[in-house]
């Protein structure tokens, strides 16, 4: 019998940029010592973790997160074009009150509903279902009954689980996540898709109480 398929959706590690509060987008930024370690983290835990294949974005700072993980079962990642960062063309680099004091309201709208707003890069939320969304439907397709891993970016997972699995699209201001969380989603043989886990990060929490990552 056909069982579950289980994907994790999984946030890179830290940088500077996040530490600064910069949007990212496509700008190659590596992660820093902190999201070093939050990577060998993510990769001790998926030691006892099921795991049959892993998928990145082409980014630097998704490529080192998951390098630990898919190291730790013997697997070589591999680079998706469909989940990489969304694309924010010239607000890359800035903070968001440097947005709002530059573009006013131009940007205070999308930052309030940015379903129903334009942004520079790549023009609109619905571009970025239209790139993600195919691309784990095919790996719906291609891993069933498997265990997945997507190594990507924050605003683009958020925006992919709006549309798998139908939300209201203000669900996007009202969830995080944090570097190298885990977000799990399983697919049911009936084709459901379901949210397990949201913002998994046990494994930053338990190094943080123990005082260790071994």
């Amino acid at each position: 019998m056909e069982k579950k398929t289980r994907f994790y959706l999984i946030r890179h590690g830290e940088t500077d940029w996040n530490k600064g509060g910069r949007y990212q987008g496509w700008t190659d930024i590596e992660l820093n010592d902190a999201g070093r370690e939050q990577a060998r983290l993510l990769g001790l835990r998926f030691r006892h973790m099921p795991l049959d294949a892993v998928y990145v974005s082409p980014l630097k700072r998704a490529i080192a997160t998951a390098e630990p993980m898919a190291k730790a079962k013997g697997l070589t990642p591999i680079v998706d074009e469909h989940f990489k960062e969304i694309n924010f063309g010239e607000w890359e680099g800035s903070t968001i009150a440097q947005l709002s004091e530059k573009y006013g309201k131009a940007y205070t709208d999308f930052f309030d509903d940015p379903f129903s707003y334009p942004m520079p890069g790549e023009g609109s939320f619905q571009n970025v279902i239209r790139r993600s969304v195919p691309g784990f439907e095919a790996l719906e397709r291609k891993h069933k009954g498997q265990n997945v891993a997507i190594v990507s970016h924050g605003g683009l997972l958020r925006v992919m689980l709006v549309a798998l699995l139908g939300m209201d699209i203000h669900f996007y201001r009202k969830t995080w996540m944090t570097n190298t969380s885990i977000t799990m989603l399983d697919i049911a043989e009936d084709g459901r898709r379901l949210l397990m886990t949201l913002n998994d990060k046990a494994h930053l929490e338990l190094a943080e109480l123990l005082g260790t990552g071994e």
